[in-house]
């Protein structure tokens, strides 16, 4: 029997709104998923609200094994897998283990869909010590950049430049 960790990340569209109903119904299934989450606050007149909100509204992460294929095309909320011709994408580990690496911070993320590639750099030193990324300049800051390819996004946070080095 093959290890799940050798199973591969994909990528699963949902329905706009969906993703933590597409969450529970994997859970379920006992198909292992993934939705990183971000704390935001909204504004309403005069009311502020504190949310957590999906960082890729419009998608999971999930990891079948071979016999749960079938059971993907069930999901509520889904629109089925991304693919990259005919095979199903799939996500590098080590960008998601960077995703949650930065979910789990605590820190205030950002998501950016036009960031311009710039060179791959790794953290040396603070609470996200080996994550890899592309480095960016935004408003004469450098900030880390993890990018997830597939979404055609990106996850950003300020950096500061002595904790980065060049790969």
């Amino acid at each position: 029997m093959t290890d799940v960790a050798t199973y591969p990340w994909l990528v699963l569209r949902t329905k706009s709104r969906q993703e933590n109903i597409v969450e529970g119904c994997l859970t379920q299934k006992r198909i292992k998923v993934f939705l990183p989450k971000r704390t935001e606050v909204r504004r309403w007149k005069e009311r502020r609200k504190v949310l957590e909100t999906p960082l890729f509204p419009g998608y999971v992460f999930v990891q079948p094994h071979p016999g749960q294929y079938v059971d993907l095309k069930y999901i509520p909320g889904s629109c089925g897998l991304v693919l990259m011709g005919n095979e199903p994408a799939k996500m590098p580990e080590k960008d998601l283990e960077g995703v949650r690496i930065m979910t789990r911070s605590g820190v205030t993320l950002s998501v950016n869909a036009k960031l311009i590639p710039g060179q791959r750099v790794e953290v040396l030193s603070g609470p996200f010590t080996g994550v890899q990324g592309e480095l960016v300049r935004v408003k004469n800051q450098r900030c880390l950049v993890i990018n997830a390819h597939l979404l055609s996004k990106s996850v950003g946070v300020e950096i500061q430049s002595e904790q980065l080095i060049v790969l």
